[in-house]
């Protein structure tokens, strides 16, 4: 049902989400650019995560929603950069895994340190961040089953103590 402007309050706070996205990524523009990062690139390392088994080349290109190929041209650049290197899966040793460098520990957690400061959500109360974590967990899961444990919408926030 629209409001008072023609828009649905569905349609603005989808709009509010695109805005806080390409904010956050203007945020962290300069650590990227200085770890060698793009926005590809960028997003590829911030899904390896380090408290996870090491996915594979097909669960990576499932979590960055592209096709397989993507996937190996992206892990080849974060090779070249020395923040992963592939190993045979644990299991399965025609698949192969994409495990973190010690180098790229330290890139994923510059980059994960610079979302969490230069994000509008770090302008929250720990409180309100909390009650925004819950709704859109809630926004994610309701109705459906999640199948991915490494979903970081089910996942607490990496520094709770953090607060506006």
């Amino acid at each position: 049902m629209p409001d008072m402007d023609g828009e649905s309050l569905t349609y603005q706070l989808l709009r509010l989400v695109h805005a806080m996205d390409d904010a956050t990524n203007t945020g962290i523009q300069d650590v990227m650019a200085e770890l060698g990062l793009t926005h590809a690139l960028a997003d590829a390392l911030w899904q390896l995560d380090p408290t996870a088994p090491a996915p594979s080349m097909r669960q990576m290109a499932a979590r960055l929603h592209c096709d397989p190929s993507t996937v190996t041209f992206l892990a080849d650049r974060l090779e070249q950069l020395s923040y992963v290197h592939r190993a045979p899966a644990p299991g399965d040793r025609r698949t192969k895994a994409l495990h973190l460098t010690e180098q790229g520990h330290l890139a994923r957690r510059q980059l994960v340190d610079a979302a969490m400061k230069h994000t509008p959500i770090a302008q929250l109360t720990v409180t309100e961040q909390r009650r925004l974590h819950g709704l859109l967990t809630k926004a994610m899961t309701d109705g459906r089953k999640v199948t991915s444990p490494h979903e970081v919408l089910n996942a607490p926030p990496e520094n709770p103590e953090q607060s506006a």
